[in-house]
């Protein structure tokens, strides 16, 4: 089992997540060889820490032989798309901590290029393996709870200053998980307090198809359960709840499956298409939480690649 040789890009911010957990469980599959960081010194620490050369440049560590792949993570995702983009024409392959990008036409721009250079181009959803998720979907696509009308996700959120592309962003991922048909519109809302902003934002996804979807982002201690259910499906026959608190996100099989997709050609766990359509949702939720009033939806592109 040969391991993916990757750059961090942004090493500042991969070093204490998650991501570097799962990767360093996989030593034969994942090794960490090269480090940046928006700022030199900060890479040149991280890099020490990551036990990686350091690159005070981007397209110094893209120069590198060393390297088959990026992970991009940390700063504003506004600086995703162009770190991605460089990455590919440098026929690298691409995993970024969700969103993919700042836009849906932006990842329309990657997913092509990824495609016509043979790569391997994801956004690290992890959330879509946590148990509450795995759970439910298991138990409405055996019809347990009969017919769903509404399945309802929460998280907490330890702000909403980036709106729906900051934390809790996997909850439009998540969506998405519960009905594949074509979205309908899009109707969300902030809570208000003196006319900003403040505690929650709320998004409600009508599809061709029953169940439509709800999201709330709750700013409130990740760790403590919340005041409404982390997931709720109503169905015809029975109703599932879930209000546990947070647990660690499940990371082996995204990484596992990376490894597959990159070293066996196997499928990708998460479609660059399905991440696309994640940041089309938040986006839809961005503009009618502005506007007070309800998107009509495009069509979501084809996870199928």
């Amino acid at each position: 089992m040969t391991p993916i040789r990757l750059g961090i890009i942004g090493a500042g911010s991969f070093a204490n997540s998650p991501h570097r957990s799962a990767m360093e469980a996989q030593p034969d599959r994942f090794e960490i060889v090269a480090a940046h960081d928006s700022s030199p010194s900060a890479s040149l620490d991280w890099a020490t820490r990551l036990r990686a050369a350091a690159y005070e440049s981007l397209d110094d560590l893209l120069a590198s032989r060393q390297i088959e792949g990026v992970f991009i993570t940390g700063g504003p995702v506004s600086g995703r798309f162009e770190a991605a983009r460089q990455a590919l024409e440098a026929g690298r392959h691409v995993i970024v901590e969700p969103p993919m990008a700042a836009s849906a036409a932006q990842c329309d721009q990657l997913i092509p290029l990824a495609r016509r250079k043979g790569l391997t181009l994801t956004a690290a959803h992890v959330r879509r393996w946590d148990h509450a998720i795995v759970h439910a979907r298991t138990r409405i696509e055996g019809g347990e709870l009969g017919d769903v009308a509404l399945v309802k996700l929460a998280a907490a959120v330890g702000s909403l200053d980036d709106g729906p592309f900051g934390e809790g962003f996997d909850l439009f991922d998540a969506a998405l998980l519960f009905n594949t048909t074509e979205l309908v519109d899009v109707a969300a809302a902030p809570s208000l307090r003196h006319g900003n902003p403040s505690h929650a934002l709320t998004a409600l996804f009508r599809f061709e198809a029953p169940p439509a979807v709800e999201i709330t982002m709750l700013v409130a201690v990740a760790s403590t359960p919340l005041a409404l259910p982390r997931l709720l499906a109503v169905g015809a026959r029975s109703t599932l709840s879930d209000n546990s608190a947070a647990a660690a996100p499940v990371t082996g099989p995204f990484y596992e499956g990376v490894w597959r997709a990159i070293r066996e050609r196997a499928k990708v766990p998460v479609l660059a298409a399905a991440a696309r359509n994640a940041v089309y949702l938040a986006e839809c939720a961005q503009v009618s939480s502005r506007r007070g009033q309800a998107v009509v939806a495009e069509r979501l592109l084809k996870a199928v690649e």
